[in-house]
């Protein structure tokens, strides 16, 4: 499988992550270069639908992405500086200095990190001095601790990770090195990314079957057997509807009681989010208290099971909520204000409207289409694909695919003969790789 990494930093850093990365035929990296920090919300917000993992250039700008909520960290990583990254400057600077260094003072490096480094190796005769991590972000206040440090002579040289640092020590003097992913620390940092997004992909194959109990069906049955049939269909209808939109199969196992068979993949926040809406609905129209339980499992048995459990535990509330069942152990149970936080994507909407002069309907089309490329690992679709994904015709598919065509948002790759008779199909793909995030300066 093909996995889809955003790397984000400066220029500089990115064409390194890159070129160590021109080693991973199965990863594909796409740039997003900033100049300021600030930048970040709005780079990781354009990418998102179409990244499986981020690769950031360094700590400063993965714990500000992490701070303010912009990715997990299971969804990322950066090349770590004290390690290979570390040993390989020391190396450079005791060559160009053509001395034994004692003693230096180093940035974005932990005390903690440095004692682990000296004992693990036995640099006893080297003294290393850590800025504090308070400090870390404001160059000014860290350059200025280094030049103190030398000064006093508690340090013979200053190694720092930021470049402002670097420059403002060099105007004063100060002996400095840049401290840089090395090319090992790199390789490592993307493999562990790829593993991590493969994993992913693995974990959304796996099954999953979406239960639905009415809990009041025998107290309607008992009322009025043919106001329960109105509602039985007025039920199932929905779930139909919810069973095209998960690609999945739609089973009725007695009265109020269903199942939906699907992957894992299909089941996002949105999904879940909307079963709580569902909920709602129908306890506020049909006065039927519904409930919901996913069970996950690495077979159809496992995940029936689960579902099965966690049907068991329902029970009618006030609140809206559904169970999530993993194993019988591991039950988690969700309310409308666990989806706060669910991705908008409103402004990358606009982005494109002003971009390519789409309408709003379309500008959601080519979001849709992006995520789900990335979702089923697509690099180029058809018709056929877009009429599955979309809920819809092939001839609105065709329709859709031409719109985004004359627009310049995709272009046709190939054509291929699926029968003996008839025209080939046009197989599509994104015109521009950069489409949703801009292009590299």
């Amino acid at each position: 499988m093909l996995v889809t990494i955003g790397v984000i930093g400066p220029a500089e850093s990115v064409e390194k992550i890159q070129y160590v990365a021109e080693e991973f035929p199965h990863a594909k990296c796409i740039p997003f270069i900033y100049e300021k920090v600030s930048e970040l919300p709005d780079l990781i917000e354009q990418g998102r639908p179409i990244v499986d993992q981020w690769l950031f250039s360094g700590m400063m700008n993965h714990m500000y992405a992490l701070q303010h909520e912009l990715v997990s960290e299971e969804q990322s990583n950066y090349p770590y500086l004290h390690g290979s990254s570390f040993f390989v400057k020391l190396l450079e600077i005791q060559e160009k200095e053509g001395r034994m260094i004692h003693s230096v003072s180093i940035d974005y490096i932990t005390d903690e990190e440095m004692e682990k480094v000296v004992s693990f190796y036995n640099f006893d005769h080297l003294r290393f001095s850590t800025i504090p991590s308070s400090f870390n972000g404001d160059s000014k206040q860290i350059a200025s601790l280094h030049e103190k440090m030398y000064k006093e002579g508690k340090t013979e040289v200053a190694i720092t990770a930021l470049n402002d640092v670097f420059d403002r020590l060099q105007a004063v003097n100060i002996p400095v090195y840049r401290l840089t992913p090395s090319y090992i620390a790199i390789k490592l940092a993307l493999e562990l990314l790829i593993e991590k997004a493969q994993s992913k992909h693995y974990e959304n194959l796996q099954m999953a079957v979406l239960g639905c109990q009415v809990l009041n069906a025998h107290e309607n049955i008992e009322q009025s057997i043919f106001e329960w049939k109105h509602q039985d269909l007025l039920v199932k209808k929905d779930l139909l509807t919810l069973t095209q939109k998960l690609n999945g199969s739609f089973v009725e196992n007695a009265d109020g009681l269903y199942s939906i068979y699907t992957t894992k993949g299909e089941i996002d926040e949105d999904i879940e989010a909307s079963l709580l809406n569902m909920i709602e609905t129908f306890k506020l129209n049909q006065q039927l208290d519904v409930g919901f339980t996913i069970g996950y499992g690495q077979t159809v048995l496992e995940a029936e099971q689960h579902v099965r459990h966690g049907l068991n535990q329902l029970q009618a509330d006030e609140e809206p909520y559904i169970l999530i069942v993993k194993t019988k152990k591991d039950i988690t149970q969700k309310i409308h204000s666990d989806y706060a936080n669910q991705l908008n994507t409103t402004e990358m909407r606009a982005t494109l409207q002003v971009r390519f002069q789409l309408t709003d309907s379309n500008a959601r089309d080519v979001l849709r289409l992006a995520f789900h490329c990335q979702r089923y690992n697509r690099q180029a679709f058809t018709a056929d694909d877009v009429a599955q994904w979309f809920s819809q015709t092939k001839r609105n598919a065709r329709r859709i695919l031409l719109e985004l065509q004359q627009a310049g948002v995709i272009e046709i790759h190939e054509r291929t003969q699926t029968t003996q008779r008839g025209r080939p199909s046009n197989v599509y793909r994104f015109s521009d790789k950069e489409l949703l995030f801009g292009k590299e300066e």
